[in-house]
């Protein structure tokens, strides 16, 4: 038993040896791999690793009609100005899917890609997403048939977020809610720092999820 237990022991401190072992150069070398696979992962995975960068939603306080929010700390404030439509409903294949980290807004979630038709294709449509910008391009010839969005999230309430998080690649979705006109943000003073607004995508307060199928056959 004790030769067993020492062997166990060895066994767990073997990475610790081999790390102390290590040049200098390696050992920055490892570190520099190891944070660029963590920005890599934290960056790209729907996740929001057991709540460890979970949006601060307990710190957060919401107007009954969703046009107020208050930060309770430290008491800036946003107000949410909303389209004069009707609610609106994107339905189709998620190409792109990742959480939204910017602090000035810390209500809103995620970028959501939805696709439907030939533009659900990656070979007829290669798309891109970066800074909640979406880019896409296809061979000379006629405009591919059907529609793309990408929808800047704000989830209604933390069920929504939730469901959210399960969302993938692929997915056939369904997603309605309330198309955001503009965000403004003040300090907690009351004055106007700065505010939100999409160029050509749809702001959305999401009041329904519906992952509809966990994989969809692509043209």
């Amino acid at each position: 038993m004790s030769e067993t237990r020492s062997s166990l022991k060895n066994l767990l401190l073997l990475p610790l040896g081999f790390l102390l072992n290590m040049t200098p150069l390696w050992a920055a070398t490892l570190m520099i791999l190891v944070v660029s696979v963590c920005g890599f992962l934290y960056t790209t995975l729907n996740s929001d690793f057991f709540g460890l960068a979970a949006p601060p939603f307990a710190e957060l306080s919401f107007s009954q009609d969703f046009t107020e929010v208050r930060a309770i700390k430290d008491q800036r404030s946003w107000k949410i100005t909303y389209e004069n439509l009707p609610l609106a409903t994107f339905s189709g294949v998620v190409r792109h899917v990742s959480n939204w980290r910017d602090e000035p807004i810390p209500f809103a979630t995620h970028d959501i890609l939805v696709a439907t038709g030939e533009f659900s294709s990656p070979a007829r449509v290669p798309t891109r997403v970066y800074n909640h910008a979406f880019y896409y391009q296809y061979d000379a010839g006629p405009k591919p048939q059907g529609n793309i969005n990408l929808l800047h999230i704000v989830p209604q309430n933390e069920e929504l977020y939730h469901q959210l998080l399960k969302v993938r690649l692929w997915n056939l979705v369904t997603i309605r809610g309330r198309e955001i006109y503009r965000i403004d943000l003040f300090d907690p003073a009351g004055q106007f720092i700065s505010y939100w607004q999409d160029e050509g995508c749809n702001s959305i307060l999401v009041t329904s999820v519906e992952i509809e199928a966990q994989g969809t056959p692509i043209p």
